[in-house]
């Protein structure tokens, strides 16, 4: 009887354990099962500012009533859902900001949208208003502006529908120096005396130095200013003379709230296909080459770890927003799963196909007309010709579109 009992209780000791032992694998299943629906729902969820990084989402799109299950399926790029068609792009001066702009305005064009048209030079204005801008058609609104002007979100909500996706482009602060004098050569830095007119430039007392937000006409009038990327990205006027690193941080959470996407050129590839999966677009629509490229070297213009060091201590602002979006997207990247790495290498090699004819066809060795591509997961087959090239490096764009928009613009 004794032994009976003892067998009994550890019978019933071995079930407990395994209905423990079940539990506990239960659990873990359904742990890992929506840890994986939560990465599935990648661009639906709220992006948050501590390290807890997650991802941009989704916010008030057309397309967002996809299922979200369904937001990392390859397939549905190509097949399923609405592409976005509503854009405000932050073009920001020397950030590869033409490049990604010319990407908008093929697939504005291909899609028959309708672009807010800059009325003086320079391709943008102060304000996104009548002013400097020719107002949207009758029904008040524009379907993207892809154009250089300050961030307002009140100027800019006002004629762009509620669902427009805002998307911004940073650059390595210093390097954006470098690019900007290269190319632009501005007066305020070229004129100064001396073999290093940079460190000059860059040693002078900045106290009396007022704020002018940053447009086109100042460009234009070659003229630099520090800190330009947050001027354009409308960091308040109070920012500039104060360096407050708390109220710093509270505007940059605000561009967070506000901003679906932001770019970052080092990062320009990886960042066009988190944008194409935004977006909904194929493939194709996201295929660039670089423009407004500067070749020529001044040996003048000298850019060494001084510089750079003397840079940094007066464009704060612009390190703070840099250091920001670049840190957010590196933890975007680092929560991609595998599919995503699949596009990204697709995409670049593409992408080379797609320089390779467009170059030799600017150089004029070109000897075939037009290059296909085949399906993918990611697009549709599609036909690159030399028209597309053209389109690419035309600088004649905003002209033709305002004549597609029935604007009639005065010769520039």
């Amino acid at each position: 009887m004794l032994i009976k009992n003892n067998f009994c209780t550890d019978t019933k000791k071995r079930l407990w354990l395994l209905l423990f032992i079940g539990s506990c694998v239960l659990v873990t299943l359904y742990s890992l099962w929506t840890s994986n629906s939560t990465a599935d729902s990648f661009f639906t969820q709220k992006f948050k500012t501590s390290k807890e990084l997650l991802s941009y989402r989704h916010r008030n799109s057309s397309y967002a009533n996809t299922k979200q299950h369904d937001s990392f399926n390859k397939s549905r790029y190509i097949s399923k859902g609405w592409p976005a068609n509503h854009i405000a792009f932050l073009k920001i001066h020397k950030a590869a900001s033409t490049t990604v702009a010319s990407l908008f305005q093929r697939y504005g064009k291909e899609n028959n949208l309708v672009f807010a048209i800059p009325r003086g030079h320079g391709g943008g204005g102060t304000a996104l208003t009548s002013r400097f801008f020719f107002p949207p058609p009758k029904r008040g609104t524009y379907d993207i502006t892809c154009g250089h002007v300050p961030y307002n979100r009140e100027e800019f909500s006002r004629v762009l529908p509620n669902d427009t996706l805002y998307i911004g482009i940073v650059r390595e602060p210093f390097s954006q120096f470098r690019s900007f004098v290269r190319f632009f050569r501005p007066k305020n830095i070229l004129s100064l005396s001396g073999d290093n007119p940079v460190l000059r430039y860059l040693s002078q007392n900045e106290s009396h130095m007022e704020f002018q937000r940053y447009t086109v006409t100042r460009v234009r009038s070659k003229i630099h200013d520090f800190n330009m990327m947050a001027n354009e990205f409308g960091f308040p006027e109070s920012l500039f003379q104060s360096r407050d690193p708390k109220q710093t941080q509270i505007y940059l959470r605000k561009l967070d709230e506000e901003m679906d996407l932001v770019l970052v050129v080092e990062y320009l590839d990886e960042s066009l296909v988190l944008m194409r999966r935004l977006l909904n677009w194929d493939l194709k629509y996201i295929l660039y080459i670089s423009l407004h490229v500067n070749k020529i070297e001044d040996p003048r213009l000298q850019f060494g770890s001084k510089e750079e060091s003397l840079y940094r201590a007066r464009s704060y602002l612009d390190h703070a927003l840099y250091d920001f979006f670049a840190h957010k997207l590196k933890e975007i990247l680092r929560r991609q799963r595998v599919d995503f790495y699949e596009e990204l290498a697709y995409f670049k090699k593409t992408r080379m196909k797609f320089n390779h004819f467009c170059l030799y066809f600017d150089s004029g060795t070109l000897v075939n007309t037009t290059i296909s591509f085949e399906r993918s997961e990611w697009n549709q087959p599609f036909v690159i010709t030399r028209k597309h090239c053209q389109q690419l490096s035309s600088a004649t764009f905003l002209r033709r579109q305002a004549k597609s928009q029935g604007i009639v613009m005065k010769n520039r």
